[in-house]
């Protein structure tokens, strides 16, 4: 292990990190840099150090936490197997097992709290200005086309939530301009994910801005709260008015497609078609509660209930069932989604169990995680998140970064 501050090392996972949140948006896979950077890093540490056993020891949290990762991707092989799936379906979920010796690297060298703090809202603030150009610049009909919209819709909103939670960080340390600036770039996150029409990604939001708050409810000055709530009501009324992104008309699509699906009259709709495909789901979970059917199995399943006239021929088409807990349980079985469970449970518990500090940087990277973990588990009620590389790089690598952020901070207390 180096000691010296501005080490090699250090500056290679700092530098790494940062490339990571600051890329996402750039272009198509740009996602993938960072993390293949970090796990080529790990390899060649692990094959040529004296010190492997030191670095890239565990301990008993991130072992849970690599015991969970582990079932979830043991649970989708046994599935492909058993149902003779094809091995590429695996090709996504086998990278988040080359994750977790990420942790021991990040640890060791240092991740920085204060570069990690400050690059999330820059990248915040980064997808905002893409979006802005994506929409207005280039004609684009939804942002982040190139990462996929939705996922892309997903992230964004993420990091501006992620933003909000640091700029409290920075208000309570006395540090109110930059805490602004911040709060500012978390608008900018969020303006990114409306631009990219994705709806799911704004449910959660008051849930989480609501538990956040709660947690810095001691810390903040009274006169904080209104600050906060009329800057985000002025830019809610300011994108409402301005219908920016077409968040009206698409609110108004959502309503229309209920009562179109309601009354009959088209279930081939862009909500139409996510009911049809849980109506499915639940049709076929019924017939196989255990192992389910597997991703072909399902996809035939839909075929042959549309033929029969149960569900239109558009949710038949799609692959994934626009909702991760469904789409592992009727792909996977109840043991899928207990797997499932269990990634969003270990990280959420540990997550959790750090909130009780007087440290303000364990809180905010405490509280970090857990927006992570729940704002993830809302976009996965109305998509397959997981089902794409980007959502499994997403969720997965940044549990690995906020793992390793704690623990470097517990190690330098």
């Amino acid at each position: 292990m180096l000691n010296k501050n501005y080490s090699f090392g250090y500056l290679f996972v700092n530098t790494a990190v940062s490339i990571y949140f600051l890329s996402i948006f750039l272009f198509k896979r740009s996602y993938n840099i960072a993390p293949a950077l970090l796990i080529l890093a790990a390899l060649i540490l692990f094959i040529t150090s004296k010190e492997r056993k030191n670095i890239f020891k565990f301990n008993n949290e991130q072992k849970t936490l690599a015991l969970s990762y582990l079932f979830y991707f043991a649970t989708l092989a046994f599935s492909v197997l058993f149902h003779h799936g094809k091995l590429n379906e695996l090709d996504n979920p086998s990278r988040i097992l080359l994750f977790l010796p990420i942790i021991p690297l990040l640890v060791n060298y240092k991740l920085s709290f204060h570069i990690l703090i400050k690059v999330i809202p820059f990248s915040a603030l980064l997808a905002g200005v893409i979006a802005l150009i994506q929409r207005f610049c280039l004609g684009y009909e939804q942002a982040y086309s190139n990462v996929m919209h939705i996922q892309g819709g997903d992230m964004a909103m993420s990091l501006g939530v992620f933003s909000i939670c640091i700029s409290l960080y920075f208000w309570t340390n006395k540090n109110k301009k930059f805490a602004l600036f911040v709060l500012f770039c978390a608008l900018m996150g969020m303006l990114g994910s409306i631009l990219s029409t994705a709806r799911g990604g704004w449910i959660g939001v008051p849930f989480i801005l609501s538990f956040t708050l709660y947690i810095y409810r001691k810390k903040l000055p009274k006169y904080f709260f209104p600050i906060l709530f009329s800057t985000i009501s002025t830019f809610v009324v300011m994108v409402s008015l301005t219908n920016t992104g077409g968040i009206i008309d698409r609110i108004n699509a959502a309503k229309a497609d209920i009562t179109q699906y309601v009354s009959s009259e088209n279930t081939s709709t862009s909500v139409g078609a996510r009911f049809d495909m849980w109506k499915a789901s639940w049709i076929a979970i019924q017939e196989k509660p255990i192992l389910g059917w597997g991703k072909q199995g399902i996809y035939d399943k839909k075929q042959e209930l549309a033929k029969e006239g149960v569900i239109s021929e558009y949710a038949a088409s799609f692959v994934h069932n626009h909702n991760q807990f469904i789409d592992d349980t009727v792909k996977k079985g109840l043991i899928g989604l207990i797997a499932l469970l269990f990634v969003f449970i270990v990280s959420l518990r540990f997550f959790i169990s750090n909130l009780k500090t007087d440290n303000p940087e364990l809180l905010c990277l405490s509280n970090l995680g857990i927006i992570h973990v729940i704002s993830t588990i809302f976009y996965n009620f109305s998509q397959s998140f997981f089902s794409h590389n980007s959502g499994n790089i997403f969720y997965f690598f940044l549990i690995v970064i906020f793992y390793a952020a704690i623990n470097v901070v517990k190690n330098k207390n």
